[in-house]
């Protein structure tokens, strides 16, 4: 079974690792393709920061990798893009061959666990293969 796991690095990702983890135990045969996308949104051109936000969301990414390989082993791939994370998304869903797509479900706008983040409510309109959320 090939997978592909869309991560972001916050405080809710080691959760889902840990669901991801166990969900994939029962698949000896796993191939794990793990997108991270680093949202180009959060870049101001005029800030002056842009050269140490980006070494600093691009060590986050290295840390995200560490904690991937720790929970879900070695074998896995992982893929760092740079871009608008829907729009990544979507091309990526293009890209890889996958039979399972998992993502976490964060709610970013105040209404709680009543609904999806948007980004997973996204894929889950577009992709047309099997989509697993982890809240």
């Amino acid at each position: 079974m090939k997978i592909v796991l869309f991560l972001d690095y916050s405080s809710f990702t080691e959760k889902v690792l840990e669901s991801v983890s166990s969900i994939t135990q029962s698949f000896a045969d796993a191939e794990i393709s793990v997108v991270h996308i680093i949202d180009e949104q959060l870049f101001y051109p005029t800030s002056g920061f842009e050269v140490a936000l980006g070494e600093t969301m691009h060590n986050e990414s290295e840390e995200l990798k560490e904690m991937c390989i720790l929970y879900l082993g070695e074998g896995i791939g992982y893929i760092e893009e740079f871009g608008i994370p829907k729009l990544i998304a979507e091309e990526k869903l293009k890209e890889l061959n996958f039979d399972l797509l998992i993502a976490g479900s964060h709610s970013r706008h105040g209404l709680g666990s009543r609904i999806l983040g948007s980004f997973a409510e996204h894929i889950l309109r577009v992709s047309k293969k099997p989509v697993l959320i982890i809240p």
